[in-house]
C-alpha cells in the first residue's frame, strides 16, 4: 500500500502524527500510517436500530412509545410531528438532534425525516443534503434504499421542470442536477431495478427534450448496462426514433437515418410480435419517406452541377423505388422537363 500518496487526505495534524516518526524511521510506522488512514476513510457504520423498534416500509418505528425526555422519544415525536404536517418543527429538532446524537442508531433515520419534511415544503434541493449524507456515510444502512429511492423521486421532479429558489423565486432550472443525481444512484445501486429505473429515466429525458443526439448516447449506454431489462425494447425502439429524429434534413449527413434504419430493422427481427404494437411499421415508412426525399435532393444537386446522366440515375430512382408518391411524380415532372432526351434512357 502506498500510503504517502493518501497522507494529504489526512487533517493536517494527523499528517505531523504521521510524517515525523515516517522520516526517522519509515518501514516502522508503516502499519501504523496505513491503519489510521483506514480509520480516517472508512464511512461511519450505521448500527441496528435501538431495541423497541422495527422497520417498517422503509423506516424505524417504535413499537411502543418511548420517553419523550430519550433522544428515541425525541425522534417519535418528529415522527408525529411529520404526519400532521409540522415540517418546520420537524426540519429545527431534527438538526438539532443531529448535533446532539452524532454516534445514535437512529440517525440515519432521523436525516430522512429531515428529508422528507423538505420536499413535504417543496424545497427539494435541500432535502438532498441530509439523503446525501446518509448514502455518502452510511452506506450500510438498512435505510440505505429507501434513501436512494428519494434521490431517485427528486431527481424526476428536476426532470419534470422543478425550479431551485432564489431571493424568494423559483427562477433556475434543475435538470442538469437531475441527470448527475440518477447517475449516482445507477453507480450506487448496480444492477438493482432502481438503477434500470434511473437509467431509462435519463434516456427519456433527453428524447422528450428533442437532444435525440445524446438520447442516442444514454438509451445505447443502457443497453449495454442492463441487457436483460424489461426496459430494453422501449430503449431499442426509441434509440431508433432518435436517430431519424437527428436527421436534420435532407441536405444534411445521411448516416442518422442508415442507423434508423438498420436499429429498425433489428427490432423487427427481435421482436415480430410486438413490431405492430411499437409502431415499428410507420417509423420505418417515415425513413423511407425521408429517405426518398434525400435521394430526389442528391438528382437536384447534380442536375446544378451540370452531371445530367448522375441526376437523370437518381430521379429515376425515385420514381422506381417510391412508386406512388408525391416524390415520385415531382421527379418524374422535373426529369422531364430538365433532361427529356433521358426519360427512356
Amino acid at each position: 500500500m502506498n500510503v504517502s500518496r493518501h497522507i494529504r487526505l489526512l487533517p493536517n495534524s494527523l499528517r505531523c502524527v504521521i510524517l515525523y516518526p515516517m522520516i526517522k524511521t519509515p518501514h516502522k510506522f508503516l502499519v501504523l500510517a496505513a491503519a489510521i488512514l483506514a480509520a480516517c476513510l472508512v464511512p461511519r457504520l450505521a448500527p441496528a436500530a435501538p431495541p423497541g423498534w422495527e422497520l417498517r416500509n422503509g423506516a424505524w418505528v417504535p413499537l411502543v412509545e418511548p420517553d419523550p425526555s430519550t433522544p428515541d422519544g425525541q425522534v417519535a415525536q418528529m415522527i408525529k410531528d411529520l404526519a400532521a404536517n409540522r415540517t418546520k418543527d420537524v426540519i429545527g429538532h431534527a438538526m438539532q438532534w443531529l448535533k446532539d446524537n452524532k454516534t445514535h442508531p437512529l440517525v440515519p433515520q432521523v436525516m430522512l425525516l429531515q428529508s422528507d419534511a423538505e420536499v413535504a415544503r417543496n424545497t427539494k434541493y435541500k432535502a438532498l443534503y441530509p439523503l446525501e449524507d446518509l448514502v455518502n456515510n452510511f452506506p450500510n444502512s438498512e435505510l440505505y434504499t429507501a434513501a436512494t429511492e428519494r434521490e431517485f423521486d427528486i431527481a424526476d421532479a428536476f426532470l419534470k421542470g422543478y425550479k431551485k429558489k432564489t431571493l424568494g423565486m423559483r427562477i433556475f432550472p434543475v435538470a442538469d442536477d437531475g441527470i448527475e443525481l440518477l447517475d449516482r444512484i445507477q453507480d450506487r445501486q448496480r444492477g438493482s431495478p432502481l438503477a434500470e429505473r434511473a437509467g431509462i429515466r435519463v434516456a427519456d429525458y433527453y428524447y422528450e427534450n428533442g437532444q435525440f443526439q445524446d438520447a442516442i448516447d444514454a438509451y445505447g449506454d443502457f443497453l449495454k448496462r442492463y441487457p436483460f431489462s424489461q426496459y430494453v425494447r422501449k430503449a431499442e425502439v426509441r434509440r431508433a426514433e432518435a436517430s431519424a429524429g437527428s436527421f436534420k434534413g435532407v441536405k444534411f449527413d445521411v448516416t442518422p437515418l442508415l442507423d434508423a434504419r438498420e436499429r429498425m430493422a433489428a427490432i423487427r427481427d427481435a421482436y415480430p410480435q410486438t413490431a405492430q404494437d411499437l409502431q415499428i411499421p410507420a417509423i420505418e415508412d417515415r425513413i423511407l419517406q425521408l429517405d426518398g426525399q434525400k435521394e430526389l435532393e442528391i438528382a437536384r444537386y447534380y442536375w446544378r452541377a451540370g452531371q445530367l446522366y448522375a441526376s437523370a440515375y437518381y430521379y429515376k430512382r425515385v420514381v422506381r423505388y417510391w412508386p406512388g408518391t408525391q416524390m415520385a411524380q415531382t421527379a418524374q415532372e422535373e426529369l422531364e422537363k430538365r433532361m427529356p432526351d433521358k426519360v427512356e434512357q
